[in-house]
């Protein structure tokens, strides 16, 4: 015990051990070497920071909102005056008569007075389907991108756990070589040590490029040019872990798929427009055998045949309006099976957080600091201190799998309600 606290307090000279300089090496080239580049990254990002970057810049956002415009553009084309035909020409010419000479003629053909009611109901249907598609695209990109964050948190945690057990480890190392000095133990204590502690750097090194791609798929939605960080300075979990997302009455997948039979409907009606007829006006001033001062007019309705193209192509459509029919159920039903499926995972694994947070956390917290003080003092070898560690490691790595796995869930839920 006194050569043990001499060596321990520093007053004796101790050699480094042979093995080391090549842990420390890459220590230094892979994990301490990572996270001073981490941390040198230019901004830190938040959850509400990413979505709102993620809503400027991304080009689906974009093309949705373009989409709205398009849609807008087309409501004039619902008056359809069809088409104008300007001519001139002679009749009952011969004999030596000059008969009758059409100076210029105006025709208005296909006039489609009644089909504008339904081509108007058409327009706006796709108006409000580009505007449903654009907040269904909208709230898929909320939820992506939150998704892709939390998964960076996560990893962010993960690696900043492998940093805090580096020091655990550092010291269980530099305890187990001063007990093979001192002749307390075996050399195989100390090559477990030593093999435990080369396992941690390579951890290190995994979790810190695991965070990296975890950012990288994060920024293919916020598409930014410079280096960034996650922001991890907010609680962890929110305090409200049982209160339960809304219904889905309003999901927005659910609003875009009744747009979307709307629209198919609209487009039923235009096409049974289409057999309705449409007005034709015409005008000519003439001249009767060279006497300037006459004028003639003709109107007329054009109306399809029943039994042409146009037909099939109505009978097409009012089967496309009830597919559409049919796919609004079947989404509805997709979305309350998902929705009660998420919830009932909601609930466990908001349970298993509750659980971790008041006591397996505070519990590994306190095996790691217990094992650390034992190994020193010698009350535990090395086998009991390896056990204790690696189930405090596991019990944290577990916590952040379903802190994960419950912000994943939350956004499907967000999404579906339309939260």
């Amino acid at each position: 015990p006194v050569l043990y606290t001499m060596v321990e307090s520093g007053r004796r000279q101790r050699r480094k051990p042979r093995l080391y300089p090549a842990v420390i090496a890459l220590l230094v080239a892979t994990g301490s070497f990572g996270i001073t580049q981490v941390h040198a990254q230019d901004t830190s990002i938040s959850l509400e920071e990413a979505v709102e970057a993620a809503v400027e810049n991304y080009p689906s956002l974009k093309a949705a909102s373009v989409e709205i415009e398009r849609q807008r553009a087309l409501r004039p084309a619902a008056l359809d005056l069809g088409n104008t035909r300007v001519y001139t020409g002679s009749e009952e010419v011969g004999n030596g008569l000059p008969g009758i000479r059409n100076q210029v003629g105006v025709v208005q053909s296909g006039i489609d007075l009644l089909g504008i009611p339904a081509k108007d109901q058409l327009n706006r249907a796709g108006t409000e389907l580009a505007v449903s598609g654009y907040a269904l695209a909208e709230r898929e990109l909320v939820r992506d991108v939150s998704i892709s964050w939390y998964r960076a948190f996560a990893a962010r945690k993960q690696w900043e756990l492998y940093v805090q057990l580096d020091s655990v480890y550092a010291g269980f190392l530099k305890a187990a070589e001063l007990r093979h000095k001192t002749q307390e133990t075996s050399r195989i204590e100390f090559l477990a040590a030593s093999a435990k502690y080369k396992e941690l750097v390579v951890s290190l090194t995994r979790a810190r490029s695991e965070y990296s791609a975890a950012l990288e798929v994060l920024n293919r939605y916020l598409v930014l040019q410079q280096g960034f960080d996650i922001d991890t300075t907010g609680p962890e979990v929110p305090n409200d872990l049982a209160t339960l997302p809304g219904w889905i009455s309003d999901a927005p997948p659910v609003r875009f798929y009744q747009d979307l039979a709307t629209v198919a409907r609209a487009e039923w009606k235009v096409e049974r427009a289409s057999l309705l007829p449409k007005f034709e006006f015409g005008y000519t001033r003439q001249s009767v055998d060279g006497e300037r001062g006459f004028y003639g007019w003709e109107t007329g309705i054009s109306m399809p045949l029943p039994f042409n193209s146009q037909l099939a192509r109505t009978k097409a459509a009012k089967l496309n309006a009830e597919i559409a029919r049919h796919d609004l159920r079947e989404i509805q039903l997709e979305i309350e099976s998902s929705y009660r499926e998420l919830l009932t995972r909601y609930r466990s694994v908001a349970g298993m957080l509750e659980y971790y947070q008041a006591e397996a956390l505070p519990l590994a917290e306190e095996q790691i600091e217990a094992a650390n003080l034992g190994y020193r003092l010698g009350s535990i070898d090395y086998v009991q201190f390896i056990q204790n560690v690696e189930s405090a490691m596991n019990t944290r790595q577990e916590y952040l799998r379903n802190l994960e796995n419950y912000f994943v869930i939350k956004e499907q839920l967000e999404y579906l309600t339309g939260i």
